[in-house]
């Protein structure tokens, strides 16, 4: 008897994760033994796992790779015919790029199956535009190729079910007398793409198009540029599209998702990076083998965010400051999803609600939600979507934190919910500058309105002032009797006062109020920080007094 352990690397939605365990019976028999073959096994080398075979320069077809001429995997075609005709389902064929990372995979010595980072590693590795792949690792008791094609028979064929066209690519070697190492690599190859670089110089572009292949249409396309700007190139309805990948004058990486329509939902289809003025990595880390220890949360937190940084740093983006606050919303959430999933059930949460409560104020909430085989693996994930990746290289968000909430699945192996939560908050400002700024604006645009100039007043700047601050202490809710109390001293002297005040994300703005030109001697402002319930911490307040006397 022989388990093949099956797992999905990766998925088109972020929450997908499936790990599948299959029992297949082998009867060992003979005919004849597995010819030995050249190989390039990758090697597990200080922590990484490096390929023994050179990189693709694109993705797409590629002339240079091949799958073995004979063996199992042309052996199992046949029978691969033979059950799809049964099934009803797509026939699946070998693809050189997956025979590559089959190849590649007999190196893999760990007895936990390559995780998410892996996996997509391989796929960009050799030019697969998807990190969806799925893959078989184990041993069979037979040098028999025809033994060994019948064990892969199974997997191929529960692949192609749900697959719009079923790719593999299949490899062995010999470990000893009566066993084979057997590795199957499997993709559902949804798209073609027309050959693109996966390298580009600085102030470069390259063309990106293709066709989506079964009931498959109207590409949509994501792109996240080095700099982590969010772009859509608009494409006609159908089934090609053609986008422009443009790099700028520093290194970085474009990210490439496509997502498509069918009967049944829209799913992505494409994902993947093209380096620009710099390269693709050549090795990918991987955990220690051997039974695995609970992670330390708090600090596999900091290191989601860490990784974040180093990538912000290297487009030229401010680190995003780690917010305990923040930190703590996040982590709720992914317990919220734990506990949801467990009861079955899909957590249903209020992000904005959630930070209310928590006192958290920003006029920018930004969430990336994953469930993982560790950070590494959670990090992959975002970083391989273009939408989510553009999450956490906004240029505007300063804050965030990483909430982790660790569960089993139904096989009793580790699975982490994460959820990643960036914020704006807005810095400090000097209020005298901020005063002397909106006096300016407020003289010229009384001049272009033709009203009369404005004289500052000492009564009315500091009434303004402890209104400003009044109403920023108040959180911008400040009740009608206190602002009475504020303003009422100045009757006695002022037979007319005007007053404009709150809270903006550009104090200047207020010059531009209808009021601002109201009949009026003299003027008094007042600037204050605060928090904000929609502008966040550090939010300006303002108070704009007009005013005649007596």
């Amino acid at each position: 008897m022989l388990r093949f352990a099956i797992e999905r690397a990766s998925s088109r939605a972020v929450w997908a994760v499936s790990i599948t365990s299959i029992v297949l019976t082998i009867v060992v028999g003979g005919c004849a033994a597995i010819q030995a073959s050249k190989h390039e096994p990758g090697t597990i080398k200080n922590g990484s796992f490096v390929p023994g075979r050179p990189a693709s320069a694109q993705y797409g077809p590629d002339a240079s790779q091949t799958c073995p001429p004979s063996g199992a995997i042309d052996v199992i075609g046949p029978d691969l015919e033979s059950a799809a005709k049964k099934n009803g389902t797509p026939v699946p064929k070998p693809d050189p790029r997956l025979c590559s990372a089959a190849d590649t995979l007999l190196g893999w010595e760990n007895k936990e199956l390559p995780g998410e980072s892996v996996s997509s590693f391989l796929a960009w590795y050799f030019g697969l535009p998807s990190p969806n792949l799925r893959v078989t690792i184990g041993p069979v008791g037979s040098e028999d190729v025809k033994v060994v094609a019948v064990a892969g028979l199974d997997p191929i064929s529960a692949f192609a079910k749900t697959a719009v066209r079923p790719a593999f690519g299949l490899a062995t070697t010999r470990l000893r007398k009566d066993t084979t190492k057997v590795v199957i690599v499997m993709q559902d190859l949804a798209v073609d793409i027309d050959p693109v670089p996966k390298r580009l110089a600085p102030n470069s572009q390259a063309t990106l198009s293709g066709k989506l292949v079964g009931n498959y249409q109207n590409p949509k396309i994501m792109i996240s540029n080095p700099a982590g700007q969010f772009e859509t190139p608009s494409i006609a309805p159908g089934k090609t599209f053609q986008a422009e990948l443009r790099c700028a004058d520093r290194p970085g990486r474009i990210q490439v998702q496509i997502q498509a329509e069918s009967k049944e939902s829209q799913d992505i289809v494409a994902s993947f990076p093209v380096a620009c003025g710099t390269d693709q990595p050549t090795s990918v880390a991987v955990a220690a083998p051997g039974p695995g220890k609970p992670l330390d949360i708090p600090s596999e937190e900091k290191k989601l965010l860490a990784m974040i940084n180093a990538e912000r740093s290297a487009a030229g983006l401010v680190a995003v400051a780690w917010d305990d606050a923040v930190a703590n919303v996040a982590r709720s959430i992914s317990e919220n999803n734990r506990d949801s999933q467990k009861g079955g059930g899909q957590a249903q949460i209020n992000v904005a609600e959630r930070m209310k409560q928590a006192d958290v104020a920003s006029p920018l909430i930004l969430t990336n939600p994953a469930l993982a085989r560790s950070a590494e693996d959670a990090h992959a994930r975002f970083s391989a979507s273009s939408s989510h990746r553009a999450n956490y290289m906004n240029s505007s968000i300063t804050n965030g934190g990483v909430g982790i909430a660790s569960s089993t699945d139904a096989s009793g192996h580790p699975i982490y919910f994460v959820t990643e939560l960036f914020v704006q908050e807005l810095p400090p400002v000097d209020p005298q500058a901020i005063r002397e700024k909106l006096r300016i604006a407020i003289a010229q645009r009384r001049s272009d309105a033709r009203a009369g100039p404005l004289a500052s007043d000492r009564a009315l700047d500091d009434a303004a002032q402890q209104s400003a601050k009044a109403l920023a202490d108040a959180k911008g809710n400040l009740p009608k009797a206190r602002q009475d109390e504020l303003i009422s001293p100045l009757r006695k002297s002022f037979k007319s006062i005007n007053i404009l005040g709150g809270a903006k994300s550009d104090p200047l703005e207020f010059a531009e109020e209808p009021g601002i030109i109201a009949s009026a001697k003299l003027l008094g402002i007042g600037v204050a920080q605060g928090t904000h319930p929609a502008l966040g911490k550090n939010a300006i307040y303002v108070v704009v007094l007009t005013g005649t006397r007596r």
